[in-house]
């Protein structure tokens, strides 16, 4: 892929009680490109990098701070560096990987050889507050990816993404909508409750079920390695019991595999590189280790990506 993780880092607010669980919500006013910011910290130290190393910001998130521009320009002013290019990628829960798809060919191609790659997350302001089955799912977070071409600490050595947009109305937010006019969103609207996040439950979670154990397995054989010559395998879904039935079809021990998000709920395009950077620092990824992280959900996108660690 020519393209080697140099750095990474994580940030996840304080825990709080929402809806009878403990999460990390944000405590007060902060938006999905400051906790990139203070994420960026440990990843540009374990880089070696400053501001100035960065060449381009691509910013996978689904919860920008402001409709427009995008969070990524956020990021960039936040960081004091140069007027370097950035733009936001919208993946929701496949973010992460499609991301990496992204930051990898541009690195390949020559074109950038340091990029910074955010994920993060506000969800806590977009959920209903009333209802409590969907608002504790998620929690709120963000992590970044310092990518190069140099080897460093992991090299992206496959990736692979889909979507069916089929199913768009499986699990999205209707409202503010550019196709509704002559305004985005109306009082009726708002009452009832159409800027909300809206999930069919059971599809979704069917669809996970087939869709994460498929697109590990596609990605290790495209790689060319067995699934019994990946160290551990990093699941992504909404619900933290889908990505384990996931695990287990698959065959995989409780040590061989992580269910992002379980216990900071979802994250959606923070969730792997959050779980990755943890794992890291539990001990469960060491050197030579192989990793491969999965996601699936919203879009209906999904993706994976092989890792292979120095």
């Amino acid at each position: 892929m020519g393209a080697h993780i140099l750095g990474l880092g994580h940030e996840l607010p304080p825990l709080r009680e929402v809806a009878g669980v403990r999460r990390p919500i944000v405590a007060t006013p902060r938006g999905s490109s400051e906790l990139a910011l203070a994420a960026s910290v440990p990843a540009f130290a374990e880089a070696g990098w400053t501001a100035s190393s960065v060449q381009m910001i691509v910013f996978a998130t689904m919860t920008p701070d402001v409709t427009f521009p995008g969070a990524g320009c956020f990021l960039q002013d936040e960081l004091g560096g140069d007027t370097v290019g950035a733009m936001d990628l919208r993946g929701q829960c496949a973010g992460y990987v499609i991301g990496l798809a992204v930051v990898s060919d541009l690195i390949a191609a020559g074109k950038y050889e340091r990029v910074l790659l955010a994920s993060a997350e506000v969800h806590s302001s977009a959920l209903d507050p009333d209802d409590a089955a969907t608002t504790s799912l998620y929690g709120d977070g963000g992590a970044v990816t310092a990518l190069g071409r140099e080897a460093g600490v992991a090299e992206v050595a496959m990736v692979t993404t889909g979507a069916d947009g089929r199913y768009f109305d499986r699990f999205w937010c209707e409202y503010p909508s550019s196709r509704h006019y002559p305004t985005r969103v109306e009082l009726a609207d708002l009452e009832a409750g159409r800027h909300y996040l809206k999930i069919d439950r059971d599809h979704v979670a069917q669809f996970g079920r087939d869709k994460l154990p498929a697109t590990v397995v596609e990605t290790v054989q495209r790689r060319g390695v067995g699934l019994d010559e990946v160290d551990l395998c990093i699941f992504s879904h909404v619900f933290p019991e889908v990505a384990e039935d996931a695990a287990r079809s698959l065959g995989l021990p409780g040590e061989r595999f992580v269910v992002a998000g379980r216990d900071t709920g979802h994250l959606t395009a923070a969730s792997l590189p959050v779980a990755l950077d943890r794992a890291r620092a539990e001990g469960r990824v060491g050197g030579g280790a192989r990793v491969c992280i999965a996601a699936c959900g919203a879009g209906y996108a999904w993706g994976a990506a092989l890792l292979e660690f120095a």
